[in-house]
């Protein structure tokens, strides 16, 4: 019995190798495959950090041309309204002028009128 006890116990440190050299293999083989997703999501999230990276450059870019275009229009804009009250000023004006110019010239073809009227019908 002895010499059996003594297999049966080999066998058992054998059988425990063998689960143990299975786990060993199985952790490494997952630590392997996990570090090589690890380095797989590494690259690809450098990629897409670099490719939003140039993205917001160009963007940025963008942004500071329309920026500029943008303050050049509200310029012009501002200038436009400031020569827009000018002109509408000028036209006042020229409005008033003729006005009264206008009743000027015709006050007098009135008085002219009128005094052709008393000379020829003794009028007044």
């Amino acid at each position: 019995m002895a010499w059996d006890e003594n297999d049966v116990s080999s066998s058992s440190s054998s059988d425990d190798e063998e689960v143990n050299l299975c786990l060993r293999a199985s952790v490494s083989s997952s630590m392997s495959s996990s570090s090589s997703i690890k380095g797989n999501n590494y690259y690809q999230l450098l990629e897409a950090f670099n490719e939003t990276h140039e993205e917001a450059n160009r963007l940025a870019l963008s942004h500071n041309r329309l920026k500029g275009l943008n303050n050049l229009l509200e310029n012009r804009i501002k200038s436009l309204e400031e020569e827009l009250g000018k002109t509408k000023k000028k036209i006042l004006k020229t409005l008033i002028w003729f006005t009264k110019t206008h009743l000027v010239v015709v006050s007098q073809k009135l008085v002219k009128i009128l005094k052709i009227l008393k000379e020829r019908f003794i009028i007044f």
